[in-house]
């Protein structure tokens, strides 16, 4: 059993951790009813499996391009007509996505005891913008992005880019996400792993566990005694 006592740092995916994608789906289902929710995950979706595409022939495509493809693949499978300004506009989203509700609160109890870091895949940029927007980002010490390695999560390269920016052992970062195979991922490189289970939805059966399940930020905080 992993003994979080000695852990000094917590490395946070962003998407769908903190920034919660889901948040885009009330916009989406004021001009299409009922699509919003099997839309935003559907773009979510292509969008991982387009970085699993890239990482394993080893191209590169930034996030902020990355996730453009994959909103033109989603409306064409969804048969969704949209228009270039509507297009836009929701592309943007992930600069203005909510935080969870309870993540302001539980993130400033976790960085009174841990340094704070994003370590994701997504461009710098959309991340702080998302940050602000949010109101989440006077908790982190910063943002580490795979991107500027060119690399992409869940390969091991990826995490490891978090080891030399956060410089600590991995033994010491705690990787915290609310993607299954991204906890998946940081568990094989041998991050110390918190899922942050907030639908029950089950784990990929890949042969590795978290080592800590939580239903949300706040939850968090508690089972590490914050």
């Amino acid at each position: 059993m992993t003994d979080f006592s000695k852990i000094e740092a917590l490395a946070f995916d962003y998407y769908g951790t903190i920034g919660d994608k889901q948040g885009l789906a009330d916009e989406i289902d004021a001009a299409f009813p009922g699509k919003g929710k099997p839309f935003t995950r559907l773009w979510f979706s292509t969008c991982q499996r387009y970085c699993f595409q890239n990482g394993m022939m080893k191209r590169f495509i930034p996030w902020s391009e990355l996730t453009k493809a994959a909103f033109k693949l989603a409306t064409h499978e969804m048969e969704m007509e949209v228009g270039d300004d509507l297009r836009d506009m929701w592309i943007d989203a992930d600069t203005r996505l909510p935080a969870y509700e309870e993540a302001s609160e539980a993130l400033a109890k976790l960085a009174a005891r841990y340094r704070l870091y994003v370590l994701s895949m997504g461009s710098p940029w959309m991340i702080e913008e998302s940050q602000k927007n949010a109101g989440v980002d006077g908790h982190f010490t910063a943002i580490i992005s795979t991107e500027t390695d060119r690399v992409y999560k869940p390969g091991a390269d990826a995490y490891e880019v978090g080891i030399r920016e956060i410089k600590l052992p991995k033994n010491k970062i705690a990787f915290v996400s609310g993607n299954s195979f991204d906890v998946i991922g940081a568990g094989n490189f041998g991050y110390p792993t918190i899922w942050v289970r907030r639908y029950g939805q089950p784990l990929d059966d890949l042969g590795v566990s978290p080592d800590l399940i939580v239903s949300d930020l706040l939850e968090l905080a508690e089972k590490l005694d914050t």
